[in-house]
């Protein structure tokens, strides 16, 4: 364990209980009206055992006036005003968790048609208990020192996705595997049957006793997989430390654009993690991977090995059927490559557990926004003030991107205003209104000292381990540094701003005027310009990157004090095209891409292949290129050379229940849709379809324009000896992809690139990308300051 040092002392961010080696909380719900309100921690003692007590606890709630609790029995709970004249001004505590329900539901009755809410309440027992406590979870630890399991299934089906609900879909295999150097995959022929198998597995994990449980897709495919053919058997799965059966509920996480619904897991004394999460997290900011497979995501991270065993999704089961110890193979690369993944990525999520109070699940599944509420209300409980209700309005102001010019343009460099918005913040002392303790700015500075020196000390670190430590930790500071201004905007924070935000959006954009002309009065010209970072092409006479980096610290000197302007990047090429796309082409010879308008994850795998292969030869300027390239898919998908029918099949998940699907449709709010249509063949034939299912299809027919839900079938129906999918269709959606390129040619030049050739043939002689640049003072007229 690692050595608890004088970072533990800062109360209001660690809590004020710096105690080491909590592993997770457990409170105990079950009981009769009577019985005294508890939890069960886990510790890990400094010699590694397992130490486990029980201690009391009392559930509260804050209230906004106490008159609410009239008419219910006063002996019941206890309360204390709170300092202040902030909304929620009482704190109202009770011995057991039934008076606590009970209390809720009288006060729901007492303030029912109130414009404002009447209660703040925590929902989760053991946020609640760490709150109360000052504890946090970790403390004193390092990730290695949680003892980690990976889990991976897999199933026979003879035709599509696994689903639980149909007898045949059995577990053949599980692998286990953890950070301690063990693995094993259990065996369906070993155990006898799936249920022998499924008891080998709850008996395998208790004896093994981890503390977290990891798994890539974990929530969405495995545990719940797991639980429905447990259920199946009537086999209790039993995987809490105290023996306790999982406990779910319905959660939903939203990363940038997109909202996931899906079922939590919690085990007693254990903590779920689903590296999936955590792999959608980081392409948040970084939106450069491919796409979200374990085996891609891998790759990305260079973390698979030349002996890694591959099988297609589609061929596993006829693989089990032929050669079933390469699938066992298979099953335990996928768990060590999620152990790989988890390593890498769960760090962030690790120390920010030491610092919010939440568990570590709970912590790696919840937004930023939550995590500095809850380290605010915290405090506030402690210093017992009043805490404020959410201010209603909306933001008018957001972060400024534009493009100036569009084209192929280089070589470039990225300039970055280190940590725009937390910067304002700090340099003009902007915080809520509400914030009557002051504790947002406090914490903000605090936490970008302690990611400073910890970035100092990374640097001057001597071992591997202690830089990967290092740098996990002052990335949890980052995450939450970067949290404070998003919360200012979140209409449901207790202590959201409106205007505290639109005065940190609109001082942003200052910034990056003075930025941006800074730029263009030295010689250089800005391309795109991103919220807190400018691309552009650097002045004719700074032509190396020694010049480049000492051209990006000059323009420091125009911003104002407290801002910093830092070098992070140059490229030899960029495809501009519009706000937050492009493509940048390193010197190096890589590609890194921004923007879903230019290749989306959620088209055709050819179409994707198609746009990144042209991207690549545009920004070469490589026209001759550009029409082999087309003529060459084309040439694919007349003679239906595919290596498997997902090269040009489309996964759609399946977002409403088949009733809700067919409503919509009679009512004439939605149109039919192919994935929905194929769902009520496969529930007409027997097999049994949910919401959140995935249907993989292809289309079929002759004519380009068909209606795709009438020509439909599902993936594992086409046959490669006798293809039947509509060329003319794909042809048609090939042409889709092309026209991204059409604002980087002129209308006749781009009909000679994309398409076939005549009886003349095709020639790129005197065709060139267009490059169309904003003149200086179109670009500052239009800027919005």
């Amino acid at each position: 364990m690692a050595e608890t040092t004088h970072l533990y002392d800062d109360v209001a961010l660690f809590g004020r209980d710096p105690a080491p080696g909590l592993l997770d909380v457990q409170p105990l719900l079950d009981g009769d009206a009577d019985t005294p309100a508890r939890v069960r921690l886990y510790w890990r003692s400094a010699d590694g055992t397992l130490r486990v007590e029980e201690q009391p606890f009392y559930p509260f709630f804050l209230l906004a006036d106490i008159r609410l609790l009239r008419g219910y029995p006063r002996r019941r709970f206890r309360f204390r005003p709170l300092a202040g004249n902030e909304h929620f001004r009482y704190l109202v505590v009770f011995e057991s968790w039934t008076a606590y329900r009970e209390a809720l539901r009288h006060i729901e009755q007492a303030a029912a048609g109130a414009e404002r809410p009447p209660v703040y309440q925590i929902n989760a027992p053991a946020q609640q208990y760490l709150m109360q406590s000052g504890r946090t979870c970790f403390k004193g630890m390092t990730l290695d020192d949680l003892h980690r399991l990976q889990l991976d299934i897999e199933v026979y089906t003879e035709s599509g996705f696994p689903n639980a609900e149909r007898p045949e879909d059995q577990i053949v295999l599980i692998a286990l595997h953890d950070n301690r150097g063990w693995h094993r995959v259990l065996d369906i022929r070993d155990a006898g049957s799936e249920a022998a198998l499924l008891r080998q597995f709850v008996d395998v994990l208790r004896e093994r006793d981890p503390d977290v449980l990891e798994g890539y897709n974990l929530l969405a495919f495995d545990l719940p997989y797991l639980q429905r053919r447990c259920q199946r058997y009537g086999i209790p799965l039993q995987l809490g430390r105290d023996g306790s059966e999982l406990r779910t509920f319905p959660a939903s996480i939203r990363f940038a654009e997109r909202t996931i619904d899906y079922t939590a897991f919690e085990i007693a004394g254990r903590h779920v993690i689903d590296v999936y999460f955590q792999v959608l997290a980081f392409d948040v900011f970084k939106r450069d991977l491919p796409d979200y497979t374990l085996k891609t995501v891998a790759r990305y991270f260079g973390l698979s090995t030349r002996e890694r065993t591959y099988i297609a999704g589609t061929e596993l089961s006829r693989t089990w059927t032929e050669d079933p110890d390469r699938v066992r193979a298979y099953v335990l690369d996928d768990a060590i490559e999620t152990e790989r993944l988890a390593r890498m990525l769960s760090g962030s999520a690790f120390y920010l557990t030491q610092m919010v109070p939440m568990p570590y699940g709970q912590v790696a599944r919840t937004g930023p926004a939550a995590k500095i509420e809850a380290l605010m209300v915290r405090e506030y409980l402690r210093r017992r003030h009043s805490i404020p209700c959410p201010q209603w309005g909306s933001q008018a102001l957001g972060g400024y991107t534009d493009v100036f010019v569009t084209g192929v343009v280089g070589p470039i460099v990225y300039a970055d205003v280190e940590s725009l918005y937390p910067s304002i913040m700090l340099t003009y002392g902007i915080q809520p209104r509400t914030d009557r303790l002051g504790l947002f700015q406090q914490l903000l500075r605090r936490l970008t000292e302690l990611r400073l020196e910890t970035k100092r000390r990374m640097r001057e670190a001597e071992s591997e381990a202690l830089r990967r430590e290092l740098d996990a930790r002052q990335n949890s500071y980052k995450i939450l540094i970067n949290s404070f201004y998003g919360m200012l905007g979140f209409s449901l924070a207790a202590f959201n701003d409106f205007e505290a935000a639109d005065r940190v959006a609109a001082t942003g954009q200052e910034v990056l005027r003075r930025l941006i002309q800074a730029i263009q009065q030295a010689g250089g010209q800005v391309v795109e310009v991103d919220t807190d970072g400018v691309l552009f092409m650097p002045p004719p006479d700074v032509r190396d990157e020694a010049a480049e980096r000492a051209f990006v610290e000059q323009l420091g000197e125009a911003l104002p004090s407290g801002i910093r302007v830092s070098y992070e990047g140059r490229f030899k090429k960029m495809l501009s095209y519009k706000k937050k796309n492009y493509a940048l082409l390193g010197y190096d010879g890589s590609l890194k891409f921004k923007g879903s308008s230019l290749i989306s994850r959620s088209v055709e795998r050819f179409g994707r292949q198609f746009v990144r292969e042209a991207i690549a030869l545009l920004l070469e300027e490589d026209v001759q290129g550009l029409h082999e390239l087309y003529l060459r898919y084309r040439a694919r998908i007349l003679q239906h050379d595919w290596e498997s029918v997902h090269d040009f099949a489309r996964t759609e998940t399946l977002k409403d229940t088949l009733e809700n699907y067919l409503a919509d449709v009679a009512a004439g709010r939605r149109p039919r849709a192919a994935a929905y249509e194929l769902a009520l063949r496969l529930r007409e034939a027997g097999r049994p379809v949910r919401k959140g299912d995935r249907i993989t299809y292809y289309i079929t027919g002759t004519h380009p324009n068909v209606a795709a839900y009438e020509n439909c079938r599902l993936a594992e129906e086409w046959d490669p000896a006798n293809p039947d999918e509509n060329a003319a269709y794909y042809l048609r959606r090939l042409d889709e992809f092309a026209r991204k390129f059409e604002p980087f040619f002129t209308p006749a030049d781009f009909r000679r690139i994309f398409s076939p050739d005549d009886l003349f043939g095709f020639s790129a002689e005197g065709i060139r990308p267009i490059r169309r640049v904003r003149a200086p003072e179109e670009v500052f007229s239009s800027t919005p300051f």
